[in-house]
């Protein structure tokens, strides 16, 4: 009987490496969670992470050996480390599901502010809906432990000798104990030397992203290395030769003529200089606003009814960018606010405006204060939240922001907690009114309505539509199928894409009742994607679904291409550029633009339509013909024309009637790093001047 037990304590002890091991291999692997392109781990990684990971268990079960003097105390451990182990794995996925990226440390800086732990406070508040679509096999690991302890372990506590048996006792106790947890230290520590001798000189000495590590060290091994950088080590800095490298790169972006790095086509980059100086702006970024809900008709009854009726109008009206990409990293829409106003895009895994907030940005509310604007900021939320009170006209330079604390807010008002859409965009054109009587205005307004979560209002729990104002898109309990699992989400989502729609054709009729209409030119994008993953369905249902302004998805066999193409869908935002007085159509028509373009462009194409006088040129005039591309600073997904490609595992998808060979892909993705890393050591080095609190 005692060879048996002894056993069952080896079987559960392989199993608490083996389980725990596979699980982090799996969550670093696009087998289970499939929109993760993983890094091509070769060898050295598969090896390096496994001997990382396989030191940090060892670690763990010297615990055991040390702390507990008999094995059914030790196997309770495991467990409860192996159940600890299984909730770090779902928290991980569901983070990778929300942020589509992995999780570092650095992102904990946003609760160092109360701004932050409001940020927070947002992915809380949609916790539950995450939550029901959270994969469930990453506790699988933990559960079976679970299992194993009672079968093998739980069910025999009664019988005292083997409770209290053990397979090492006294003084080896301590001699194995320690052992194990120096030799799990050492295989920890030779597995990170290994990673930075493999990775010196070379892209990913500066650019490795959470998940290139977790592939490279191991997870565990990865997020001790993470957490011992962020805590203990901080920021840091670069050595002044790199410092002059950077600055001499930087005067490049003075020249206004841009090189492209696909076809090495030259441009001057300045079509429709000046064509509406000295007018007001108003830039709308709109929350959560994808791009495939324009000119989306869905089925119901025996009918289609449009998503967005006002947008749709508007495109006609308007020039219009269909193949516009949102560059949002960790910061989402504060990520959005500070490239489009400075033209750099986020890292993605840090905080901008809380890692990076130290110097003097080029940005575009100066360069209107320079030619004479008033300026302003404003947002339906605390001004604490992303620290908007501080940032906006500190950081960015707006005369000022105006917050919830600002505003005369009524109950009836409420939408998720929150001023709707259509009473804060009337309040906004109040104030630009105002200002405009002194002379001309650039205000910056931030939609909310459209944020998670997408359920009925707990406002109106008792009416019977979500919005004030308006009817229902859908009848009630309407479904579009009765076996897709994100039904509910994107019902509600299209349901409040409908009601931002609403708000904004009002916004745009009361700028006209204000008569403002004749000297203000409207700019609205998207500030990043639902994160609902729509893709499916209109694969799966296509009759359900019309429209007439952009083009259906592909239909794709390969699986890796389809997720390519689904999440191209979700990073695509629309942007439009909107004269109400029609005085610019002879020479800037009403149009649609389908080359790539992305929020780091914004600020260099208002500048050259305001006639601003920028001293750095970053992005492109989106206006021009220019061959660009766009790039995910959260996954690394790189977007060209007719071309969707992983940064990370190089996976790509060219689509048909473009061709991409080898070489130019080779180009795509030198382009791409090229980029990714001086912007990010733009912004890790702080080469700006330091700003004056």
């Amino acid at each position: 009987m005692g060879e048996k037990f002894n056993k069952n304590k080896y079987l559960y002890l392989a199993a608490f490496f083996v389980l725990n091991i596979a699980m982090c291999y799996l969550l670093t692997s696009n087998l289970i969670l499939r929109d993760l392109s993983p890094f091509p781990r070769d060898f050295f990684m598969f090896v390096n992470s496994l001997f990382g990971d396989l030191g940090f268990l060892l670690l763990v079960f010297s615990l055991s050996v040390l702390f507990f003097k008999t094995d059914y105390a030790r196997a309770k451990f495991l467990m409860i480390s192996s159940i600890i182990f299984g909730i770090l794995f779902l928290g991980m996925s569901v983070y990778f599901q929300y942020y589509g990226m992995f999780f570092s440390f650095y992102n904990l800086a946003t609760l160092s502010t109360t701004g932050g732990r409001e940020a927070l406070g947002f992915l809380l508040g949609s916790l539950w809906t995450l939550l029901k679509q959270a994969n469930y096999f990453f506790i699988s690991s933990a559960a079976l432990m679970v299992l194993l302890y009672i079968f093998l372990f739980f069910r025999k506590r009664k019988e005292q000798p083997f409770r209290n048996s053990s397979l090492i006792t006294g003084i080896k106790r301590l001699y194995f104990g320690l052992g194990a947890l120096i030799f799990g230290a050492l295989m920890m520590a030779s597995s990170l030397g290994a990673y930075k001798v493999n990775i010196e000189n070379t892209w990913y000495q500066d650019n490795a992203s959470p998940l290139y590590g977790a592939e490279a060290v191991g997870l565990f091994n990865y997020y001790i290395y993470d957490a011992y950088n962020y805590y203990i080590v901080g920021k840091e800095g670069y050595p002044d030769e790199e410092i002059d490298k950077l600055k001499a790169k930087l005067e490049e972006y003075k020249n206004p003529e841009y090189k492209s790095p696909i076809d090495g086509r030259r441009t001057p980059n300045n079509d429709y200089e000046k064509l509406f100086e000295g007018k007001n702006l108003l830039l709308i970024q709109v929350e959560s606003l994808n791009n495939f809900p324009i000119g989306l008709k869905v089925k119901v009854g025996d009918g289609f009814v449009e998503v967005t009726p006002n947008l749709n109008e508007l495109v006609g009206k308007s020039v219009y960018l269909n193949n516009y990409y949102t560059t949002v990293g960790i910061g989402n829409t504060s990520d959005a606010e500070f490239t489009v106003l400075t033209g750099i895009y986020p890292r993605g895994y840090n905080y901008t405006i809380f890692e990076y907030a130290n110097v003097e940005y080029q940005t575009l509310p100066k360069l209107f204060s320079e030619k004479g604007y008033k300026t302003f900021s404003a947002h339906a939320n605390t001004g604490e939240f992303y620290n908007r009170n501080k940032i906006h006209p500190g950081l960015y330079g707006f005369d000022y922001h105006v917050a919830e604390e600002q505003l005369e807010i009524s109950e009836e008002d409420l939408i998720h907690t929150w001023m709707n859409d259509e009473v804060f965009l009337k309040n906004v054109v109040d104030i630009f009114k105002e200002e405009s009587e002194t002379g001309p205005v650039f205000g910056f307004a931030i939609t909310i309505s459209c944020h998670m979560p997408y359920e009925h209002p707990e406002e109106r729990k008792d009416e019977a539509t979500l919005f004030p104002g308006k009817e229902n898109l859908f009848p009630d309990n309407f479904t579009l199928t009765k076996n897709f699992n994100l039904n509910e989400q994107l019902v509600g989502y299209l349901e409040h894409v409908h009601y931002t729609d609403y708000a904004l054709g009002k916004a745009l009729a009361y700028l006209e009742e204000s008569g403002l209409s004749e000297d203000t030119i409207v700019v609205l994008y998207g500030d990043h994607g639902s994160g609902i993953n729509a893709h499916q369905m209109f694969y799966d249902y296509p009759h359900l679904f019309e429209n007439s302004i952009n083009n259906n998805i592909e239909f794709l066999e390969d699986d890796i291409t389809r997720k390519l193409v689904e999440r191209r869908m979700l990073s695509e935002v629309p942007f439009i550029i909107y004269d109400p007085s029609g005085e610019s159509h002879d020479i800037l028509p009403p149009q649609t633009i389908s080359l790539v373009r992305a929020h780091d462009s914004v600020s260099r194409t208002l500048a050259t339509l305001f006639g601003l006088e920028p001293e750095y040129y970053f992005g492109i005039n989106m206006l021009s013909d220019s061959v660009s591309f766009a790039y995910n600073p959260r996954n690394f997904d790189i977007f060209a024309d007719g071309l969707t490609m992983s940064g990370q595992s190089l996976d790509y998808h060219v689509e048909p009637g473009h061709v991409y060979d080898l070489e130019l892909l080779e180009r795509v993705v030198e382009a791409f790093r090229h980029k990714k890393d001086f912007n990010d050591k733009l912004l890790k080095s702080e080469i700006f001047p330091k700003r004056k609190e």
